[in-house]
């Protein structure tokens, strides 16, 4: 039917003009009932016949109110997680990442893209999700419909157990049809356990696994042993372990037991998914104490294995490095990995080595030139802010004057994040790509008697990016 025509001589009104809140559903309806009924009743129906048809549109009235107070019954009280979008965004477009997702627009309201189901959820009302555009957050309020009410906005909270806290002790089988405990994963220091997705339909979780086999020796070598959990069953563990030669302890938890024990479920997933992990790492020392905890609030976003072991042990330096030639100071480059894959957390580096007697200045030092890392950009890559170490007050005696330098031996931390998004993924064909990532240390060296000439000196890593791995178990084994 079509809005403005009319059915036995009752004018239609068009559906975007009724359209109402739940709250004043019952009111407006009734309203219409009454003129409905009077736009019925011919003046040569008799008194009974309307007394028919306005019973039987009460009583129409009355189903439909039930009807709506089911819906409303059915409203659920909880927390989503995920991404603040430009409500005009799809799903699809959400997934993929697409930049209109993260851009505002005139007009347009701000919704929560749920990457767990992939579902985007307007908020009403609006304020508390002003100025989180891109941000990962967490959404507490009341679903109904396709909309959560009463949406209160915190930015993503921290997931897991937390650091001090005990361990809590487990047995599961892993890939090999082995039995784990928490006591047999214990190393000479400790223990990495990694939560992950699925090593079957997660192409981000399963890059993951492999860049932490091929850190395994550097771990083993620091007395700290590796195991991954996941809801995954033996069959898909062996089935990919074997595959792509994963030799550390994948640990079957199927029905989200040990999931759940280090409060690392994600309660929004459904179907198939049900029961899986939120990904992160845990570090557990020989007392069963969890001393560190590295979760990302994306779950593309992946620290690498040597990221890992970078922040456990940030004296070991980088796995790879390069010696540069500068004045007055000596420096090498690094990084936490030379090959990547989308959705990776890589580390550069620049180690500085400087002479006794001689200083850089810190950054914020006003009047002096300070020390600075400066990486040319990467649309393919999102910087993070660059790490400096603390600084340390320096008596300049000649001028009387006190400022924060750096001396001796120190680094510069610079984290990216390579491209998680579907078009890049697509566009790595099956060799994947090489980037040369270039920048320059920014920097002016001073001794207690003179300031040398300001010096930039330019660096360059290498990253090469390889595809994810997309290849599934066979179907009669996968998750149902």
């Amino acid at each position: 039917m079509l809005a403005g025509k009319s059915v036995s001589g009752v004018p239609l009104v068009p559906q975007s003009n009724i359209a109402s809140s739940r709250n004043h559903e019952g009111i407006e309806r009734q309203d219409r009932v009454w003129a409905v009924a009077a736009a019925t009743s011919p003046p040569e129906m008799d008194s009974s016949m309307n007394r028919n048809i306005l019973a039987a549109l009460v009583a129409f009235f009355f189903t439909a109110n039930c009807a709506s107070a089911g819906q409303a019954e059915g409203a659920k009280t909880g927390a989503w997680s995920g991404v603040i979008v430009n409500g005009l965004c799809t799903p699809d477009e959400a997934f993929a990442e697409a930049p209109k997702c993260t851009v505002s627009a005139p007009g347009a309201p701000l919704a929560l893209y749920d990457d767990t189901i992939r579902q985007v959820y307007a908020l009403d009302p609006q304020d508390q999700a002003s100025g989180h555009l891109g941000d990962s957050v967490t959404v507490s309020g009341i679903l109904d419909g396709n909309t959560i009410h009463g949406a209160v906005v915190k930015p993503f909270a921290a997931v897991g157990l937390n650091v001090g806290q005990k361990a809590p002790a487990f047995s599961a089988r892993d890939q090999f049809g082995g039995e784990q405990t928490l006591d047999s994963l214990k190393g000479a220091k400790g223990t990495v356990l990694l939560f992950y997705r699925s090593a079957d339909w997660c192409p981000y979780c399963k890059g993951q696994l492999i860049q932490l086999q091929a850190a395994r020796a550097r771990f083993e070598k620091q007395g700290i042993k590796l195991a991954g959990v996941s809801y995954d069953s033996v069959d898909i563990l062996k089935f990919f372990a074997g595959r792509r030669k994963i030799e550390f302890p994948l640990l079957s938890d199927p029905d989200s037991q040990i999931i759940r024990a280090y409060q690392v479920l994600n309660s929004e997933a459904v179907g198939p998914n049900q029961g899986m992990a939120r990904p992160g790492y845990f570090f557990i020392d020989t007392n069963g104490i969890i001393r560190e905890k590295f979760f990302e609030a994306k779950y593309r976003e992946r620290l690498t294995g040597n990221d890992v072991l970078a922040k456990l042990f940030p004296e070991l330096g980088e796995d790879v490095s390069d010696t540069v030639e500068a004045p007055h100071l000596q420096l090498s480059v690094g990084q936490s990995d030379r090959v990547g894959v989308p959705g990776n957390l890589v580390t550069l580096t620049t180690e500085i080595k400087l002479p006794p007697d001689v200083h850089v200045y810190a950054p914020g030092t006003k009047g002096y030139k300070p020390i600075k890392l400066v990486i040319d950009a990467l649309p393919d890559f999102e910087l993070r802010q660059a790490n400096y170490p603390r600084a340390k007050i320096l008596f300049l005696l000649a001028i009387k004057e006190k400022v924060p330098v750096f001396e001796g031996t120190f680094q510069i931390r610079q984290e990216l994040k390579v491209n998680s998004t579907a078009a890049y993924s697509s566009a790595l064909g099956a060799d994947g790509k090489s980037v040369a990532i270039h920048g320059q240390l920014e920097y002016q060296a001073c001794d207690s008697k003179i300031c040398f000439l300001p010096a930039s000196v330019p660096i360059t890593w290498n990253l090469q990016v390889v595809p994810l791995d997309r290849q599934r178990a066979p179907d009669d084994i996968r998750h149902k």
